[in-house]
């Protein structure tokens, strides 16, 4: 039995389109200065403190593979049970009903935990599992 449609965040991260369960999104800030990690991984832009935490940005674009175009001005604060990160957002779209029963972007690597294509108002977005990808980035990934 598949789930039903959920209430997800959408949003642009450069050319692409991004979904994150809406309870689990909870703001989008403009991207501050950021502190660099010295010998983090490409994707992991920086850190920034917020509200009282740290919380490391990660751009999705190069996450995945695909060529930086664009210099991103937002950011959508993801929280899970573990801890919270950021994902760079060019725009934001809002929130849609996306199914829970989508196939898996990928088998390996980051798309290992992202579904879809998901289809909404603005075009098709890959829906992001903010859990399983913070227990796999938390690994040195």
């Amino acid at each position: 039995m598949s789930e039903g449609p959920r209430g997800h965040l959408v949003f642009a991260c450069a050319g692409s389109l991004y979904a994150v369960p809406a309870e689990r999104a909870s703001e989008v800030v403009n991207l501050p200065a950021l502190t660099r990690v010295p010998g983090a991984a490409p994707h992991l832009l920086g850190v920034f403190a917020h509200r009282g935490e740290v919380l490391p940005v990660i751009d999705l674009t190069r996450l995945i593979g695909k060529p930086v175009e664009e210099r991103f001005k937002r950011v959508v604060v993801v929280r899970v049970a573990r801890g919270a990160m950021a994902f760079t957002a060019t725009r934001v779209i809002g929130v849609n009903p996306i199914p829970g029963a989508l196939p898996r972007l990928g088998e390996t690597g980051a798309l290992a935990f992202m579904s879809g294509p998901a289809t909404v108002p603005a075009g098709e977005c890959a829906a992001i599992d903010p859990e399983g990808l913070l227990e796999y980035l938390s690994r040195g990934r």
